[in-house]
């Protein structure tokens, strides 16, 4: 083999290393189950007081949040939205909620 190739090979290996991956795992609302804390995206489809419907394609689901950074924040319904939060038993408790422009609204419960 050639000094030229080895080098190559060589730069090629360290170019592969040096890109940085960022993978945020996504759950899907009808793959949900009993768990801690998990993340999921969707569109909003309705809005209550402290609670908004969130659908994905696989399915809907009620989230709730505290009312007013809900009211500080104007989701509105149609906006895409990530929820981070904890699910148990059909109830999905927001912990933030990141809008599709990178803002992030965090959920404080009382």
């Amino acid at each position: 083999m050639k000094s030229g190739t080895k080098i190559g090979l060589t730069l090629t290996a360290i170019a592969a290393l040096a890109i940085p991956i960022s993978v945020e795992a996504q759950t899907k609302i009808g793959e949900l189950f009993n768990t801690r804390t998990v993340t999921i995206s969707g569109e909003v489809t309705s809005i209550f007081d402290d609670e908004f419907i969130l659908d994905d394609g696989t399915g809907q689901i009620i989230v709730e949040a505290e009312s007013r950074p809900l009211r500080q924040a104007n989701l509105a319904s149609g906006e895409k939205v990530t929820v981070t939060g904890n699910y148990d038993d059909d109830e999905f408790e927001a912990v933030s909620i990141t809008r599709a422009n990178g803002e992030n609204i965090p959920i404080y419960d009382d």
